[in-house]
C-alpha cells in the first residue's frame, strides 16, 4: 500500500476538518504532540494554509498571550496531561466550543498518511510504537524523512525501515548486515520473516532463530544469482528456486553491490564462503556461470579450470577467461570514478584475476615472440603493435602488481599456484633475453643492421624544423627511459592533454624510434643529444680511453652545457628554475640512480616515476611553459629478476677501457668477449674497436661496480633502442 500524502498534507487536512466543524467564526485548533516531532510539520502546514501558528515554549498558558483574530493553530509539544507536569488544563475548555483539540503524535499522523480506515495502517501504528526513548527518536526520524519528501514509500518499505533502522529493502539489509542490531523479540522476528517472505525469500518461512534467518537469506540470494547466471534451478531445493522476471532484472546481491559502500566486505562474505558446492560440482563448464561473483565453490572451480588450461599451454584461452572474470569482479565505473555492481579495482579478488590475465598474456608473448623473427632486430623489438618490448612491460607490470592472492583465504587455489607461475615466467623471461641476445649477435655479425635507422646523435639535425620553429621549445632529457617506460609515459601524456580545458591549445603526442649511441652508457648517450653537425660527432679512443667528440673536442658535462648554451638553450635540472627561457633543456638522472643503487621495490619506483614525469611534463605544457616539447633519453637498461646474478668476466688484456657491458682498445677484435662493433657495422660515428655484450647474463668486472640487477652499456635492444616523444601544438 502506497502512502497517499505527506505528513504536512495530512496535518493540513486534519486542521481544515477541525475548522470546518467549529462553531466559531474564528476557530482555534489546539494540537497536543506527544514527543515534539511535529513542530516543523505544523509550521509548513500552517504556512500553506496561510494561518498563524503559536507554539508553547514553556507552558501552554503562553498561548493565550497576545491574542490574534481569525483561524489559528496552537501547538503544545507534549501530551495533554504529562506525568511530569502538574496543573489543571480546564482553562482550554472554551476551545472545545470555539474550535477543537487534537491529540496526535507523528505515529498517529502517519496512519492518516496511509488512510486511517485501512487496517494495515493501524498495524503500522503498532509497529511504530516504542517505549524506548532512543528507539522512538529513530522511528520518528524515519517517519519524518520518508513522509516529507517527493517520493513516498509503500507501507512495506516503511515497515522495513522501522525494523531495520533505515533500509527500505529487507533482503538487502540482511545480506549486507546480517541480523545486526535488530532485537530478538519474537514479534520483531515474525515481522522480519514476513518482510522477507513478502520479497520471495521462502527459505526463511519455517525459521525462528535470527542466525538461521540470516543464513537462509544468504543462501537464497546466492542461489538466485547462480540461477540468473545460468545454473539449472532444478538443482536447488524448492524454497531456494528464486524466480527472476528476465535477463534485465538484477539478482539481489548484484543490486546490493550497485549501492553499497563496502563491496570488499561483501566480497569476503560471499566469495570467501562455500555455499552451494553440491550444485557447482555438477556443472560441466563453470565458465558458463562466470558472471556470478559469489560462492567460493564457483570461484575455486573457475581457478582450477583456468590453471589446468595454463598448464596445457592454452594461453590465449587463459587470457580471455581471466579478462572475463576480472571484468565481472571489477564492475562498471560511473562518472565519479566509483565502481558499481561488483568489487572494484582494489579488491584482492579482482586483483588476483587481473594478475592472472597478465600472467597469461606474458606467457603467450614468451611462447610466440620468435614466430616473427627476421633480420630486422630493431623492428622485432620496437614495433608498436607486435614488438617484444611488450614483454618487458608485462614483466614490469607483473612485479608491480605484487602478490594479491596473499590477501585471499588460504584455501583459495591461487594461493598455491600463482606465485609458482610468476617465478616460472621470470625464469622464461631470462631465457627470452638470452635468445634475443643471440639474435642480435647473429644480426650484427651478418652485416650492418642499423643503417636505415634514426640515430640519437642525428637528433638536432633531423628535428631542426621543429627545434628552429620559433616556438617556445622544451627538451626533457630523462636518463634510462627504457622503450616500454617511454611508451607508458606517452600514453599518460595523451591522457593528460586530453583533459586540458576546452579553451586551452590542443596538443598532439607522437612517438618515434631512435637508436641510442653505442656503447649505451650515459656519457655517450647524453653527449649525442647536443647541437652540432652530424658528421662532426664520433666516439674514438684517445690515450686508450673511449671518448665522445664533437669537432674533435671531448664532450664533457661542461662542454655539453656549453654547446647547448651556444645554441640558445637554457640548461636546468630544477623543476621551477630556468623555465622563463624560450628554449629549455631539462636534464634528470634519477632513473639511473634508482637502478644503480640497487634500491628495493625498483619496479614499483620505475612505474611511479613515469606517473610523476607525466604529471610534471603535462603541468609544464598546461601552464604554457612550452609550445612544443620533446622527451628524450640516453639509453635503456636490462632489469633481471631478483634471484638471477649475471656472470662477472674479468677484463681481458687487450682492453684499454671498459664499462659494465663493453670493452674498447686497439687490440679488441672478434676473439674478444662480446660482439665486435667496428667499421663493418656502419654506425657512422664509432671510430674505435668496441666489443659489447648482447647476453643479459654477462658483464665485465669493474672496480666499484656491484652485481646489480639493473645495468646497461651492451647490445640488447632494451639498452639502445629508444622511444623519443614529441608534443606539438595544433
Amino acid at each position: 500500500m502506497q502512502a497517499t500524502q505527506t505528513l504536512p498534507d495530512a496535518a493540513k487536512d486534519t486542521i481544515r476538518r477541525k475548522f470546518d466543524r467549529a462553531e466559531s467564526n474564528d476557530p482555534i485548533v489546539l494540537w497536543w504532540d506527544d514527543g515534539n516531532y511535529l513542530e516543523d510539520i505544523l509550521q509548513q502546514a500552517c504556512a500553506d494554509l496561510g494561518i498563524p501558528l503559536k507554539t508553547a515554549e514553556k507552558t501552554p498558558l503562553e498561548l493565550r498571550a497576545d491574542p490574534v483574530d481569525g483561524e489559528q493553530v496552537w501547538y503544545v509539544p507534549h501530551v495533554k496531561e504529562p506525568a511530569d507536569k502538574e496543573g489543571d488544563y480546564d482553562w482550554f475548555r472554551d476551545i472545545q466550543h470555539t474550535g477543537s483539540e487534537v491529540e496526535m503524535s507523528i505515529e498517529d499522523l502517519t496512519v492518516h498518511v496511509f488512510g486511517s480506515e485501512q487496517l494495515q495502517a493501524w498495524e503500522l501504528k503498532n509497529a511504530t510504537e516504542s517505549n524506548d526513548p532512543q528507539q522512538r527518536r529513530e522511528i520518528a526520524r524515519i517517519l519524518h524523512d520518508q513522509l516529507t519528501g517527493g517520493q513516498l514509500p509503500t507501507l512495506e518499505q516503511l515497515r522495513t525501515q522501522i525494523v531495520t533502522g533505515g533500509y527500505t529493502d529487507p533482503v538487502a539489509f540482511v545480506l549486507e548486515n546480517g541480523w545486526a542490531d535488530i532485537d530478538d523479540d519474537p514479534q520483531t522476528i515474525d515481522q522480519m520473516k514476513d518482510l522477507l517472505t513478502s520479497e520471495g525469500v521462502d527459505a526463511v518461512a519455517d525459521e525462528s532463530d535470527p542466525t538461521a534467518i540470516e543464513t537462509q537469506t544468504r543462501r537464497w540470494a546466492v542461489a538466485e544469482w547462480l540461477i540468473h547466471a545460468g545454473a539449472d534451478a532444478e538443482q536447488f531445493p524448492n524454497e531456494f528456486r528464486a524466480e527472476t522476471a528476465g535477463a534485465h532484472d538484477l539478482p539481489e546481491l548484484k543490486s546490493l553491490l550497485n549501492n553499497t559502500t563496502s563491496p570488499n566486505l561483501i566480497a569476503d562474505d560471499y566469495l570467501g564462503e562455500t555455499i552451494w558446492p553440491e550444485v557447482i560440482d555438477t556443472i560441466d563448464d563453470p565458465w558458463e556461470l562466470s558472471s556470478c561473483i559469489v560462492d567460493a565453490a564457483l570461484e575455486r572451480r573457475l581457478w582450477e579450470e583456468w590453471h589446468a588450461s595454463f598448464e596445457a599451454g592454452d594461453y590465449e584461452a587463459c587470457l580471455n577467461r581471466a579478462e572475463e572474470r576480472h571484468e565481472a569482479l571489477l564492475g562498471s565505473e560511473d562518472i565519479h570514478g566509483n565502481y558499481r555492481g561488483a568489487y572494484g579495482p582494489d579488491s584482492p579478488w579482482t586483483q588476483t584475476w587481473e594478475q592472472a590475465a597478465e600472467v597469461a598474456r606474458l606467457a603467450h608473448q614468451l611462447d610466440t615472440w620468435d614466430e616473427s623473427v627476421n633480420d630486422d632486430v630493431v623492428s622485432l623489438y620496437a614495433d608498436e603493435d607486435d614488438g617484444t618490448w611488450q614483454i618487458d612491460n608485462a614483466v614490469l607490470n607483473l612485479v608491480v602488481s605484487g602478490e594479491p592472492e596473499t590477501a585471499l583465504p588460504s584455501d583459495h587455489s591461487a594461493t598455491e599456484t600463482l606465485d609458482d607461475l610468476r617465478t616460472q615466467l621470470q625464469s622464461e623471461y631470462v631465457d627470452y633475453l638470452e635468445d634475443l641476445g643471440d639474435l642480435v649477435t647473429e644480426t650484427v655479425e651478418a652485416g650492418a643492421p642499423f643503417v636505415d635507422d634514426d640515430h640519437a646523435y642525428q637528433f638536432f639535425t633531423k628535428e631542426s624544423n621543429g627545434l628552429e620553429s620559433g616556438q617556445t621549445v622544451a627538451l626533457f632529457v630523462i636518463d634510462a627511459l627504457r622503450l616500454d617506460l617511454a611508451r607508458r609515459l606517452a600514453d599518460e601524456l595523451r591522457e593528460y592533454v586530453a583533459t586540458l580545458p576546452a579553451e586551452a591549445p590542443e596538443f598532439a603526442v607522437e612517438e618515434s624510434v631512435w637508436l641510442g649511441t653505442l656503447p649505451s652508457e650515459t656519457e655517450f648517450g647524453k653527449a649525442a643529444l647536443t647541437p652540432g653537425e652530424v658528421q662532426m660527432f664520433d666516439i674514438s679512443l684517445v690515450d686508450d680511453e673511449l671518448q665522445v667528440l664533437r669537432n674533435n673536442r671531448e664532450v664533457t658535462v661542461n662542454r655539453r652545457n656549453s654547446l647547448l648554451d651556444g645554441d640558445g638553450w637554457m640548461v636546468t635540472r630544477e623543476e621551477d628554475e630556468g623555465w622563463q627561457s624560450t628554449r629549455v633543456a631539462y636534464f634528470k638522472n634519477d632513473l639511473d640512480n634508482m637502478g644503480e643503487k640497487e634500491l628495493s621495490d625498483l619496479e614499483e619506483m620505475l612505474a611511479q616515476r613515469v606517473d610523476s614525469l607525466a604529471e610534471f611534463i603535462g603541468t609544464k605544457i598546461e601552464q604554457g611553459e612550452c609550445d612544443q616539447a620533446y622527451v628524450l633519453t640516453d639509453h635503456g637498461f636490462v632489469l633481471l629478476p631478483h634471484d638471477v646474478i649475471p656472470e662477472k668476466i674479468s677484463r681481458p688484456a687487450e682492453a684499454s677501457d671498459s664499462g659494465r657491458r663493453w670493452i674498447a682498445g686497439e687490440d679488441v677484435d672478434e676473439e674478444s668477449p662480446g660482439v665486435l662493433l667496428d667499421a663493418s657495422t656502419r654506425l657512422g660515428y664509432l671510430d674505435a674497436n668496441v666489443s659489447a655484450f648482447a647476453s643479459p647474463l654477462k658483464r665485465f668486472s669493474k672496480q666499484g661496480v656491484g652485481d646489480a640487477r639493473f645495468y646497461h652499456g651492451g647490445l640488447l635492444p632494451q639498452e639502445f633502442v629508444l622511444d623519443f616523444i614529441s608534443i606539438t601544438q595544433g
